[in-house]
C-alpha cells in the first residue's frame, strides 16, 4: 500500500510540473517568438470575418485589433490593455486607441511616424471619429491584418496598407492624421 501512494504521489507532482510549465508558456513566459512572424502564420485565417460572432466582437463588426491583440499574445507577450468601461475592467484596445496619441497602450510606445516603422510594430490609423484600422508590420512598407477590403471582409491578408502614400490610399478621409506605429517596450 505505501509504493501505491508513493507513485500516485509521484505521479501528482508530475501532473502538477506540467500544469505549472504549461501556465507558464501561456503567461508568454518561456521563448517569445517574433510578433511579425506570428501574424504571417495567420494569412488566410477567417476567424477575424466581419460575419462572425468572436468572443465579445459581435457579427458586423471589424476584428483587426482583437487579431492584434491575440497576435501579441501569441508571441508570448502580456496582452495590451486600456482601461475599460468606466476604468474599471481592462478590455482589448480598439483600433482607434492605438491609433491616438492621447492613450497609453500597457507595454507600448507612444505613437510614433510610420517612416520608423520596424517588423513587429502595431500600424494604425484613425479615419473619422469612429473608423479606424489597426495592423502589424511584417516587412519595410508590408502589413498584416484582418483587412476590410479582403472579401469576404476581416480575412488576414498581407499588404501595403498604412504604408501607402496617395490621398485616401489608406481608407482615411482628407481631414484623417496619416498612419503611426507603436513600438512593444522592452520588458
Amino acid at each position: 500500500m505505501a509504493g501505491t501512494r508513493k507513485s500516485w504521489i509521484a505521479v501528482c507532482a508530475a501532473g502538477f510540473a506540467a500544469i505549472g510549465l504549461l501556465w507558464l508558456f501561456a503567461r508568454g513566459e518561456s521563448h517569445p517568438r517574433p510578433l511579425a512572424e506570428v501574424a504571417l502564420s495567420h494569412l488566410g485565417d477567417t476567424r477575424y470575418e466581419a460575419r462572425k460572432w468572436n468572443g465579445w466582437y459581435r457579427p458586423g463588426s471589424n476584428k483587426c485589433n482583437q487579431a492584434v491583440a491575440d497576435w501579441i499574445v501569441a508571441s508570448g507577450h502580456p496582452r495590451p490593455r486600456v482601461p475599460g468601461h468606466f476604468g474599471v475592467i481592462p478590455r482589448d484596445p480598439s483600433a482607434h486607441e492605438w491609433a491616438d496619441p492621447k492613450v497609453s497602450i500597457s507595454g507600448w510606445s507612444s505613437p510614433m511616424p510610420r517612416t520608423e516603422a520596424r517588423p513587429g510594430d502595431v500600424i494604425a490609423q484613425g479615419h473619422g471619429p469612429v473608423f479606424a484600422h489597426v495592423g502589424v508590420v511584417v516587412a519595410p512598407g508590408q502589413t498584416v491584418s484582418a483587412y476590410g477590403e479582403s472579401n469576404p471582409q476581416g480575412v488576414v491578408s498581407r499588404n501595403d496598407w498604412g504604408f501607402r502614400t496617395a490621398p485616401g490610399a489608406n481608407g482615411e478621409g482628407s481631414s484623417d492624421p496619416p498612419p503611426v506605429v507603436r513600438r512593444m517596450l522592452q520588458r
